[in-house]
């Protein structure tokens, strides 16, 4: 199991980026925590290791995964359950949902030993070891050190996720094991397609390091872009971006990759049309969006005081919608406002939404008829994701919004009653 497990770790994270970052994680049992301290917290700074939201039934396999007792579990459900799942409190540390097309990205080893090259070779190499009698730990320490003598590529994107129209922006530096940079030259450079699609070069992107745009000055940080020329298949799913370089300090070769998911399909667009209203104390932003192909939509959006520059809410919409104009109700919940001590203008930004590929009609959703076909639906050899294409569209609210306008009422429903009451 464990030896399993060193191997999954090292070579999956090759797949991805090139890299192996061997780990073996022990994790120590959690403290039991009374209910008074938990009430005191957060149910966010709870999860901060968990940035994206969560439904109770996950909420209650990770406290039940950290060793809490019952009594906890009730306190932080009912901490966390004051506001809706589709409204929630948002703030600057979250920032995955402040800033949701941008990928981070941390210096990874460039990998020299042809023993580290692939899969195969990776796992060849590991038996090898195996068989002269070194252990896990030594395996472990081996590579370590081992990754700690090669230079060191930083491949920088700026999003995660291009949809039509948009430009995959890239840049890349390499320095030596110690941070100085190393000079290299650029030899080649592709697009290479999704897997469905036979992982084949389908574009050269444009490079330099010349200082023109987008390339910002001659700095032996190469910049590379490329632009989803249509609405053709190619170009979905993950794509990489690979580059082939030589480090003129040593003459090495070698090729590094970088890769990030394609929505080529103009599935429905964001209207710069927008209606508000405060109902029964919650604020109200409808957004107009466009629908050009059915599917199970799932929206999101960001809404922040104008006037403290600050985060207030992330909201969330789940519906089958056919082609046509639909109207999105993005609500914001009062008491989040009021918890946070916030008045004024607001501004609803962020606008996102992507919806799957489903092997069957969406509208087969909740048809107690089409139960069998839906299970017995043969997955399609494609990839699993269509997005809405990026907007920088807002919307500020027309007016001045009080603090004793909002409602200061938790969230209620019969569900969070019935969960509550099992606890």
């Amino acid at each position: 199991m464990r030896k399993n497990a060193l191997i999954a770790i090292i070579i999956s994270v090759l797949i991805v980026l090139g890299i192996i970052v061997y780990l073996i994680l022990s994790p120590s049992e959690e403290k039991k925590e009374d209910s008074t301290s938990l009430r005191k917290r957060l149910p966010f700074e709870f999860f901060e290791d968990r940035p994206q939201f969560l439904t109770p039934q996950q909420i209650e396999e990770i406290i039940k995964e950290k060793g809490l007792s019952d009594e906890a579990l009730r306190e932080i459900y009912k901490e966390y359950s004051q506001y809706p799942d589709f409204s929630r409190p948002l703030d600057k540390k979250m920032l995955d949902l402040i800033n949701p097309w941008y990928v981070d990205a941390q210096p990874l080893p460039v990998i020299l030993n042809p023993n580290l090259k692939n899969e195969k070779a990776l796992q060849e190499y590991i038996d090898k070891l195996k068989k002269e009698g070194k252990s896990e730990e030594e395996i472990k320490d081996l590579l370590e050190q081992e990754f700690k003598k090669y230079p060191q590529f930083l491949f920088q994107l700026n999003r995660h996720t291009i949809t039509y129209g948009d430009t995959i922006i890239g840049t890349l530096k390499i320095t030596d094991n110690k941070g100085n940079p190393l000079s290299y030259d650029v030899l080649e450079a592709g697009i290479y397609s999704d897997r469905h699609f036979g992982n084949t070069r389908v574009a050269t992107p444009e490079f330099n390091d010349a200082g023109i745009a987008p390339d910002e000055k001659k700095d032996q940080v190469y910049t590379f872009s490329w632009k989803v020329p249509s609405q053709d298949k190619k170009y979905w799913g993950n794509l990489s971006l690979k580059v082939k370089v030589r480090i003129v300090e040593t003459g090495q070769e070698v090729e590094l990759e970088r890769g990030f998911y394609s929505s080529p399909f103009v599935i429905a667009e964001f209207l710069n049309q927008f209606d508000e209203e405060l109902k029964d104390g919650h604020l109200i932003i409808t957004a107009y969006l466009d629908v050009k192909k059915e599917c199970e939509y799932h929206l999101q959006a960001n809404l922040f005081s104008v006037e403290y520059d600050e985060p207030t809410h992330w909201v969330y919409y789940k519906k089958i919608l056919t082609p046509g104009t639909h109207k999105i109700p993005f609500t914001f919940w009062g008491k989040i406002f009021r918890d946070k001590g916030v008045e004024g203008h607001f501004v609803l930004k962020d606008l996102r939404g992507f919806c799957q590929n489903l092997p069957f009609p969406a509208s087969w959703f909740g048809d107690p008829t089409k139960v069998d076909q839906i299970v017995n639906a043969k997955p399609k050899d494609e990839p699993l994701f269509f997005y809405i294409p990026y907007t920088d569209i807002t919307y500020k609210t027309q007016r001045y919004y009080r603090m004793n306008e909002f409602s200061d009422k938790e969230w209620d429903s019969s569900e969070k009653r019935e969960k509550l009451g099992s606890l």
